[in-house]
């Protein structure tokens, strides 16, 4: 029984290395992956036409003199000028994930979402944190679609 459950783990092997060069292979990096002023994160893209945008946040002067509504607003024009740069309106961003460092700030980034999208707004999670980089109150991450 052993010298079976050996001969199948060596018959699935190649399969997973192939499918995991397959991943691999179907993300795109761009010269604008490289870390921001505002974000360590950068862009990818799959073959599939989703475009990953990952961890925004606004800038230290804006974290430091502006309230959650503006804070929220500076990351989401940081979000449209990457994504513009992918060929991607507002529009086509399909999810966001909120990182708030206080949950009593939702209403104000639910305002700021209603004042940034017209009408369509990508679906939303939102998650407590304990810190954000630069003291900001709120970091956001998105997902888009080439149309």
């Amino acid at each position: 029984m052993a010298e079976s459950r050996t001969q199948t783990r060596n018959a699935v092997e190649p399969a997973e290395t192939n499918e995991q060069t397959n991943i691999n292979s179907s993300v795109t990096r761009y010269e604008g992956d490289q870390p921001t002023e505002h974000s360590v994160y950068g862009t990818r893209q799959q073959d599939s036409q989703l475009m990953f945008f990952d961890g925004q946040f606004p800038d230290a002067e804006t974290a430091r003199s502006g309230d959650v509504q503006e804070q929220t607003l500076a990351v989401l024009d940081q979000i449209r000028a990457m994504a513009a740069e992918s060929g991607l309106e507002p529009r086509d961003l399909l999810r966001t994930t909120v990182y708030l460092t206080e949950m009593d700030h939702l209403p104000a980034v639910k305002q700021a979402y209603a004042a940034f999208f017209d009408g369509q707004r990508p679906s939303r999670t939102v998650v407590g944190v304990a810190h954000l980089p630069n003291d900001a109150a709120v970091q956001i991450e998105a997902t888009g679609v080439k149309r």
